[in-house]
């Protein structure tokens, strides 16, 4: 399993895998997405854009993430360390739970923090739902160090945000 990168044709499976993690997480008490966000449009535009990855088996999306220099109003308050020119932000990464726990993650992790390196980023940012320990875990394995908290609408929980320098040794 490669990634890749997605077309419009994507968008309804990566919503669909979506739908089945906010399922999971919530079995979980994990209240980080919802019916409003992420919604299919933004998954289009994603597409449209060319900043949306996937990987698939038998033509199943099992994991996907966007990947562009867009971020979110919320980060101005944010103090990162990195004054970079162009930082990269992880959006979306979603893993279908039944492949969660196989590494997928982490494949889709490495590619962002590749893509980051081959495109010019200075370093990459984040954001994760704090009552998500398994993200949280995911992106400090990896070596991003938290930089500061911001909320979002419709979440009890704040987002820990994360930061790493892009770097070919990483």
């Amino acid at each position: 399993m490669r990634v890749e990168q997605a077309g419009q044709k994507d968008a309804t499976g990566i919503m669909q895998t979506v739908s089945l993690c906010i399922q999971h997480m919530r079995s979980q008490g994990i209240y980080q997405w919802d019916e409003v966000y992420p919604d299919l449009q933004g998954v289009q535009e994603d597409a449209r854009s060319g900043s949306l990855f996937v990987i698939r088996r038998d033509g199943l999306c099992v994991a996907s993430v966007s990947l562009n220099d867009i971020q979110p109003d919320e980060y101005r308050t944010v103090a990162w360390r990195c004054a970079a020119d162009r930082a990269l932000v992880v959006h979306r990464l979603c893993v279908h739970p039944h492949w969660q726990g196989h590494g997928l993650g982490k494949r889709m992790m490495a590619f962002a923090e590749r893509f980051a390196i081959d495109h010019g980023f200075s370093c990459i940012r984040l954001d994760a739902y704090t009552g998500n320990p398994q993200a949280l875990a995911l992106y400090e394995g990896r070596g991003y160090q938290r930089v500061g908290q911001v909320s979002f609408p419709r979440r009890e929980l704040p987002f820990d945000c994360f930061e790493k320098v892009a770097s070919s040794s990483g």
